[in-house]
């Protein structure tokens, strides 16, 4: 019933910086549930890329042993919780035991948890999840942590974990480390009664043009990765994390074609740059 692919690619910045790549994912399939995450190490952190892979193996795993189809709502809520819990015990172990200050293994963490057409989920950081919604709407699911200097609250900032249920039925899940996720959400947009890239997202998310009941998940995944890699620098050269979850049964309705047709980006810029100034310059449209 579920079909995955997931991306994790070394950022331009971190090749030519020659750090290591600070992101991970994890998926794991079981019957008619999917459980899978996202991680992002903070990128000033000596240890991160540690954190961010033992993220979400723990979190994974555990959801994966722990939730059953018999679980109720509360339950796989509070297994998702006990996630978080484990996984950033496990990281503060880690540290311990290889003597490192705890402060250099910073990481996000996003999980989704996946059982027929209903999305549960844990977040904390600046990654994120787009629902495909059986009305064929793509939507914003999480919103990014950040504090009032743009500074990420990683993990361990437990009173900013947020879970939850998803109110709308899914097809089609993506998680996101903020490189890839951001992309979905340009600043032109953002303001905008469709705030969501839907082009891309549909190209990433609609098993329609997927197909991947019949091409695969190496082959889709080969694909997306290839397009992934060609994305320029000037775009994103930030670690690029992302992970689609299908449910191939579920078949998403269609909007009217006007929701998908990419957005009219100098339009978009216009009106941008008038309403930057207008704040900026006040005085200039008394």
């Amino acid at each position: 019933m579920f079909y995955a692919y997931g991306i994790t690619e070394q950022g331009t910045y971190h090749k030519k910086q020659n750090m290591v790549c600070q992101d991970a994912h994890n998926i794991v399939k079981r019957g008619d549930m999917v459980f899978a995450a996202v991680a992002d190490g903070l990128g000033s952190e000596d240890y991160s890329d540690v954190a961010s892979k033992m993220a979400v193996e723990i979190s994974t795993g555990h959801c994966a042993e722990k939730i059953t189809t018999a679980s109720q709502q509360n339950e796989i809520l509070q297994t998702i919780k006990s996630s978080f819990l484990l996984a950033q015990n496990g990281i503060e172990k880690k540290a311990l035991s290889d003597g490192h200050d705890i402060n250099q293994y910073d990481t996000t963490l996003t999980v989704a948890v996946i059982r027929n057409d209903t999305l549960y989920y844990g977040h904390s950081g600046d990654s994120g999840i787009i629902a495909l919604t059986t009305e064929g709407l793509y939507e914003k699911v999480t919103l990014q942590q950040r504090d009032e200097d743009n500074n990420v609250f990683p993990l361990y900032f437990k009173e900013k974990w947020v879970f939850g249920k998803y109110e709308k039925k899914v097809c089609s899940v993506l998680l996101a480390t903020d490189g890839i996720l951001e992309a979905f959400f340009p600043v032109y947009i953002r303001k905008e009664p469709i705030d969501v890239y839907v082009a891309l997202a549909r190209f990433f998310m609609d098993n329609r043009n997927l197909r991947i009941h019949e091409v695969g998940e190496d082959m889709v995944k080969e694909q997306m990765k290839d397009f992934i890699q060609n994305i320029p620098d000037a775009q994103i050269n930030d670690d690029k994390t992302a992970v689609v979850l299908i449910n191939s049964v579920m078949e998403s309705a269609l909007q009217a074609d006007d929701y998908y047709k990419e957005p009219d980006w100098a339009e978009l810029k216009r009106k941008f740059d008038e309403e930057w100034k207008r704040q900026a310059y006040p005085h200039l449209f008394e």
